[in-house]
């Protein structure tokens, strides 16, 4: 603190003192006593317990103390109950707290949403699996994950906004309110009371469930969830200030002995039970002078961040309970007054910076970083919102674990230091999938699916990447991207694949053969990214096809190992929220494909095929709207580039690659009713689906047997997004008198179109 500041905080501890000591009432004077005597009001420490989102129930209180005009001394939190007591120690009133904590987006917060639209689109397009979003590291030869399983940056962003400038007091005692914040020692295995530092990584630090966010490593400790140590500091506040404690605590009912019927279930209530140990035994040292204030939760959760909005009153109701004890505890009006201007703090909602500095870098090129800024620059005056927006664009990129940032030197010249923290389990990256499906006929489909990344292996942040599939669909890939720029626009991108397909062969819905298709080429591709949405290429193929009778009569046509070089462009415009059953968004996905004699190729065709899909949510639910179909333009298609209808996404009621021909084109539109939430916040949600479908194949490869001209379809559906990937149920009928139950979950089994890129 300069002496300015000292100046003002004495100024204001003055007047406090003076207001207070005029507005409460006197004693009576005695003859014995020559002159009156004042009774001093007790120091009052607030104590606010954790309890993930529960704990907006802190803000209730706030509300209710504010209304008695009971003054706080010195607050002592944990966990959510720091988040809370953090930001009023810092000089946010009650009534703005509410306001702010209100506005937040928990799906944005905690889960996912808006981080795949502003994810680069080559990351994009490679997307996460679809079971799961775990990420996991090789170091030394062994698979390691990360510290946490859900990402915390944009929390601390949050955080970092409700607390503003008080980030530049670094001892606690400073602070507008005194305060404290308590974490877990995990290397100690000992609670560690935060005093002094970055008010914005102490509040963080206290919040760092084990296992769900990665811990906090401050001057060599690595800090955790304050809950494991003391859910409910009372000690702390004694030991801080308080004569008379406030303490507030959040109750959830006892589970049932049918509750906890499995593992998992175990283990989460045995971290229950040692939180609910080590609060019960400081709610025991509560005397009489002391307000304890339990709040009933009801069913609302830890991890239910989208009820704050009905915690908040919970907590004003227990409050407003205890007020004949809290009212023990009010100041006069002028004196409240007093109080809370003296605490209060403005909102520095403008910062000048003097310059802006990247660190913390050792693979990721700071220069590729510095392009992400679009609003932070030196000599502008930005806000903290802008400044989270730029390194919240930084953080969607992928590299980093973390980005923080802190403003240093004078208020009218700060500089902005964004620290960048590169993924430690990095820079090799292995994520695992898997996907099934099945029909009413009895035929399951499986496929099994690694993937490996090597990131940032030059300074244009060239990626290497390799792809090992097995089961219905065997692949392995491997290819190179090359940025040929630091922003990353431009690129070049050699790959090398070999691909085998078992597909089945109809005729007139009957299966007759089962073909293996296989094809190897290695192809080089020149590219432009547009944003984050949108992605030009062009690129050359040269390699080899095959197709051979697996079962089937043995007269059956084959090809073996036939030379097939092409030229490719495509473009693909993708804004959807997620790959797998999108509520919102738009796929645009063209590609042509020119194949002649030259560079030994011996097919000779030009195709081209698109699919133009709109989703749109409404009041929870969600409509789609999509088109697409594709043409032989010129020779004859081999067998592994035929266009094929039928499966539970391209055409339901038909069997999986049913129809095959040279052209075709389709026509539908489908409409998700929400039925049940599973994670809201992470977009999981179980809907009742209804689809309605029109399509045509051309030149089928039966059209000797039966051409059915446009076929129609209605389909119904029970699917969703769940913890263990999308999965749909489906019973679909076509007007050509078939029907089909089919189920699917996971990744998708290719079913022979642009389509299996939509869902």
């Amino acid at each position: 603190m300069n002496s300015g500041q000292a100046g003002m905080a004495g100024e204001r501890a003055l007047a406090l003192s003076l207001c207070v000591l005029m507005a409460l009432p006197l004693p009576a004077a005695s003859a014995e006593e020559p002159s009156p005597t004042v009774r001093e009001r007790p120091r009052i420490g607030l104590v606010l317990g954790g309890g993930g989102a529960k704990g907006a129930a802190h803000i209730g209180v706030l509300r209710v103390l504010d209304e008695l005009r009971v003054p706080v001394d010195c607050i002592a939190g944990t966990s959510m109950g720091a988040l809370i007591g953090g930001t009023f120690a810092s000089g946010m009133p009650a009534e703005d707290i509410e306001r702010a904590v209100l506005g937040i987006d928990w799906t944005r917060t905690v889960g996912t949403e808006g981080l795949r639209d502003r994810t680069p689109i080559h990351r994009k397009l490679a997307g996460l699996t679809y079971t799961n979003n775990l990420e996991l590291g090789i170091r030394a030869g062994s698979l390691t994950v990360p510290g946490g399983l859900l990402k915390s940056q944009d929390i601390e962003d949050v955080i970092r906004g409700l607390v503003s400038d008080a980030r530049f007091t670094r001892d606690f005692d400073r602070l507008p309110i005194p305060f404290r914040a308590v974490a877990t020692d995990m290397l100690a295995g000992e609670m560690v009371v935060l005093d002094r530092g970055d008010l914005s990584v102490a509040m963080r630090a206290s919040m760092a469930v084990p296992g769900a966010f990665a811990p906090v490593v401050v001057d060599g400790q690595v800090l955790s969830d304050g809950g494991m140590m003391r859910n409910l500091p009372v000690d702390i506040a004694r030991g801080l200030c308080a004569d008379v404690v406030i303490a507030v605590w959040l109750a959830s009912p006892p589970p049932q002995a049918g509750d906890l019927d499995s593992a998992v279930a175990l283990a989460s209530r045995s971290l229950d039970v040692m939180i609910d140990a080590n609060q019960k035994a400081q709610i025991a040292t509560l005397g009489e002078r002391d307000v304890g204030i339990v709040v009933p939760m009801g069913d609302i959760g830890s991890a239910d961040f989208d009820r704050v909005p009905e915690a908040i009153p919970l907590g004003r109701a227990a409050a407003e309970g205890m007020r004949e004890q809290l009212r023990r505890y009010a100041v006069p009006a002028p004196a409240y007054q007093a109080w809370r201007q003296a605490v209060t703090q403005g909102d520095g909602t403008t910062i000048r910076l003097a310059a802006v500095e990247i660190t913390g870098l050792g693979r990721v090129n700071p220069e590729y970083v510095r392009a992400q800024l679009r609003q932070v620059r030196s000599g502008a005056e930005v806000t903290p919102a802008q400044v989270t927006e730029d390194t919240g664009r930084i953080f969607a990129l992928g590299d980093f674990e973390r980005v923080e940032y802190r403003f240093t030197g004078p208020r009218e010249a700060r500089t902005l230091e964004i620290r960048a923290v590169e993924k430690s389990w990095g820079p090799d990256f292995v994520r695992f999938d898997l996907g099934l499906a099945a029909n009413g006929n009895g035929t399951l489909q499986a496929l099994l699916r690694a993937d490996h990344e090597r990131t940032w292996m030059n300074p244009r942040g060239g990626e290497w990447h390799n792809t090992l599939q097995l089961g219905q669909q065997t692949l392995v890939a491997t290819d190179f991207y090359q940025p040929l720029d630091v922003r990353q626009r431009f690129f070049v991108q050699p790959m090398a694949r070999f691909e085998r397909d078992l597909e089945d062969i109809y005729l007139d819905s009957d299966r007759v053969a089962r073909y293996e298709l296989r094809e190897a080429y290695g192809q080089i591709d020149a590219g432009v990214n547009f944003g984050t949405r949108a992605q030009l290429r062009a690129g050359l193929r040269s390699g080899l096809v095959s197709a051979t009778v697996d079962t089937g009569p043995p007269f059956l046509p084959e090809t073996d190992d036939e030379g097939d070089s092409s030229a490719i462009v495509r473009l693909l415009y993708d804004t959807r929220d997620a790959v797998g059953l999108p509520t919102r968004g738009t796929l645009l996905n063209v590609r042509y494909v020119h194949s002649g004699s030259w560079l030994g190729g011996e097919q000779d065709y030009d195709l081209v095929e698109g699919v133009l899909v709109k989703s749109f949510p409404w009041r929870g639910d969600a409509l789609s709207l999509l088109a697409g179909g594709g043409a032989e333009l010129d020779g004859e298609l081999p067998a592994n580039q035929e266009f094929q209808l039928g499966g539970i996404r391209t055409f339901p009621g038909l069997q999986r690659g049913e129809l095959r021909g040279d052209d075709y084109w389709y026509v539908g539109t489908s409409y998700l009713w929400k039925l049940a939430d599973i994670q809201s916040l992470f977009g999981q949600a179980v809907y009742a689906g209804l689809r309605l479908q029109a399509g045509r194949m051309g030149e089928r490869i039966d059209a000797a047997v039966v051409d059915d001209g446009t076929l129609y379809g209605i389909a119904g559906s029970l699917g969703g997004r769940t913890p263990i990937g999308p999965f749909i149920i489906s019973l679909g009928i076509v007007d050509n008198s078939e029907w089909q139950l089919q189920f699917a979950v996971g990744r998708p089994i290719a079913e022979g179109s642009i389509f299996d890129e939509i869902r």
